[in-house]
């Protein structure tokens, strides 16, 4: 049995599962929105208040973990960013006696790779497969085989908290904010898309949260289910036409979504935004949806 957190920009989570040669069986998985990149995009750094809440997310969600259970704690865009990432870190591990590790831009896109084919290598999907995950900080892309072999691919600097701390101020969307923000995407994004579209994928699989969370509100689902997210697909049209919907409700009216978890009102637009950009720069008009991420990929390593 293994333990994971994963500190992302915006939530907190950890996977607790036996490991086995088949794979990975799940035993328990917990997700707190902590925000933990709140205003990084503007100031550079952690802030106290995300600090804080995040540590103590961290320290419920520790005591969650049977004993003696090796533990793997990493950190994302957020923390990579932050000038003060390496404070953070130090506090984690006074505070849980983790140490935490902090991903570069490429490993995250390479565990995120493998979670990701990994979970769905029964649907037989062409190859090259492109596997993007939209983060709250950082959209990773990289294409490679469904072994595992990687051809190229890496992280960019957009993410969904990012956008939406950097051009929405009302829910629903602003028509010329939304623009704005759509336009900055698909620039940033697209030196990443094209080194993709050279390796000519033929197949997309979405992981994160705002690809799982547009499963979930796609399928109309009564709860949030990782399994019946993992190998779900829509169009490219499909998911147009889910951000246009959401885009057009408060932030009350996405509440009552029941599939969509608390917290992520506000940023759920921001990353089907950033999600569209991204299949349409890659030329791939469907996609594939997995709940097994870089969070599965790095259980699976070892843990010393």
């Amino acid at each position: 049995m293994r333990a994971a957190l994963d500190l992302g920009t915006n939530s907190l989570r950890l996977l607790v599962a036996k490991v086995t040669s088949q794979g990975l069986e799940p035993l328990r998985k917990e997700v707190r929105v902590v925000r933990l990149g709140q205003g990084v995009d503007a100031a550079g750094k952690l802030s106290p208040a995300a600090m804080e809440r995040t540590l103590s997310a961290l320290e419920e969600l520790a005591a969650l973990i049977p004993p003696g259970v090796p533990v793997a704690a990493f950190a994302t865009s957020a923390v990579r960013d932050a000038k003060n990432g390496q404070e953070f870190a130090s506090l984690v591990e006074e505070r849980l006696g983790i140490p935490l590790e902090i991903l570069s831009g490429a490993r995250e896109a390479e565990l995120s790779f493998a979670g990701a084919v990994w979970s769905l290598r029964h649907l037989r999907l062409p190859e090259p497969i492109a596997v993007v995950d939209v983060g709250g900080g950082s959209t990773e892309i990289y294409t490679g085989l469904a072994g595992g072999e990687l051809l190229g691919g890496g992280s960019s600097q957009v993410g969904a908290v990012r956008m939406l701390e950097r051009f929405i101020t009302a829910h629903p969307l602003r028509s010329q904010e939304q623009e704005a923000m759509e336009e900055e995407i698909r620039r940033i994004l697209a030196p990443l898309a094209e080194q993709n579209r050279a390796h000519e994928p033929k197949a997309l699989i979405a992981v994160g949260g705002t690809a799982t969370s547009l499963a979930a509100i796609m399928q109309n689902l009564e709860q949030y289910s990782d399994e019946k997210v993992t190998g779900f697909a829509f169009s490219l049209a499909q998911l147009g036409e889910t951000y246009k919907q959401l885009g057009g409700l408060t932030l009350q009216e996405r509440g009552r979504i029941p599939s969509l978890q608390a917290g992520r009102e506000d940023v759920i637009v921001s990353g089907a935004a950033i999600l569209a950009a991204a299949a349409e720069l890659l030329g791939v008009g469907k996609l594939h949806v997995s709940a097994w991420d870089l969070l599965y990929a790095r259980l699976a390593l070892p843990v010393d």
